[in-house]
């Protein structure tokens, strides 16, 4: 079956509108179906309300169901961005946006296998290159450069021509960009890094850069040990370096803490930033101390990530 064949795209709106258990604005329901193994629930969330026009920016959001109800988490922890929206309002801020979030392979299925699924959606297939040869190249030529695992054609064939037909606009990097955190937020500087002239920005919250070992991988389902690959981190940090240049007037927001997952990021953070320093890249990085890899510390930190990167 070919890729214009296999996604066949299906969409079944929710008449109802969610307002319960929100702090601020409301939320729309849609179905996008490729097949059966990549179907994705989609959340069009209006923080304010519902007037799109040619000033409206659109925000891809990554792990969708992690961004508002606890109920909807694997992990029965949420960001909440509703609150930072609120606290935004608060401020005197009212951003013209609606944001789309998109379920993760993880919530889409719900079997033992879709916390690997994630990894394989979200990891940067063009990094597969600049594995050294051998076993781990192999693996991840095999089982992850695969097409069913292609996300971002899935967001560049699917997702963004339905939000184009949704609410008649055309989108490209000056009213697009996507953010995500751990996995998601390596997805979001991919997604820029291949598509630069339709993501504008990108919000990449405690970018999981070091990657995971096989056995890690394999065991994914059963426990969140992860102590990261430092050829996987190799290998990233040598694609973005590869790529840099494309970046001209995007925007890149970068952040971390300094417990769990996150205490592994600072050195090849530094890197990144370095790369992006000797190429005039416009970004912006913050640590955390004492955050750690847990979607209320994302949540926590959304209303200056908006504020960046929707800022003039």
């Amino acid at each position: 079956m070919n890729i214009s064949t296999k996604y066949i795209l299906l969409t079944v709106f929710l008449s109802t509108n969610i307002f319960a258990g929100l702090s601020i604005g409301y939320i729309e329901e849609d179905y996008v179906s490729v097949d059966d193994d990549l179907d994705r629930r989609i959340q069009i969330y209006y923080p304010f309300e519902k007037k799109i026009d040619s000033n409206t920016t659109f925000i891809i959001m990554n792990d969708g169901e992690e961004l508002f109800y606890e109920k909807d988490s694997w992990h029965g922890k949420a960001w909440n961005i509703d609150d930072s929206f609120k606290r935004l309002k608060e401020s005197g801020y009212k951003l013209n946006i609606v944001v789309v979030a998109i379920d993760s392979a993880r919530r889409a299925k719900g079997g033992i296998i879709d916390e690997t699924r994630r990894y394989s959606e979200y990891f940067p297939k063009d990094a597969i290159p600049f594995f050294k040869r051998g076993f781990k190249k192999y693996i991840y030529s095999s089982f992850i450069d695969i097409p069913k695992m292609d996300y971002l054609e899935f967001l560049e064939k699917k997702i963004v021509p339905y939000i184009e037909n949704k609410f008649n606009v055309t989108l490209n990097n000056t009213n697009l960009g996507i953010i995500g955190a751990s996995m998601g937020g390596l997805n979001a500087i991919n997604a820029q890094l291949e598509y630069p002239d339709l993501f504008g920005f990108a919000g990449c919250i405690s970018t999981h850069w070091i990657g995971i070992k096989i056995s890690e991988y394999l065991a994914l389902p059963f426990s969140k040990k992860i102590s990261g690959d430092p050829n996987t981190t190799s290998a990233i940090i040598k694609y973005i370096k590869s790529k840099s240049k494309v970046l001209n007037d995007q925007k890149l927001y970068f952040d971390h803490g300094s417990e769990g997952f996150d205490r592994y990021y600072s050195n090849p953070q530094e890197q990144i930033n370095q790369i992006f320093d000797i190429n005039n890249i416009n970004y912006d990085y913050k640590k955390f101390e004492g955050d750690d890899h847990e979607p209320k510390y994302f949540g926590r930190r959304f209303d200056s990530i908006l504020i960046y990167l929707l800022g003039e």
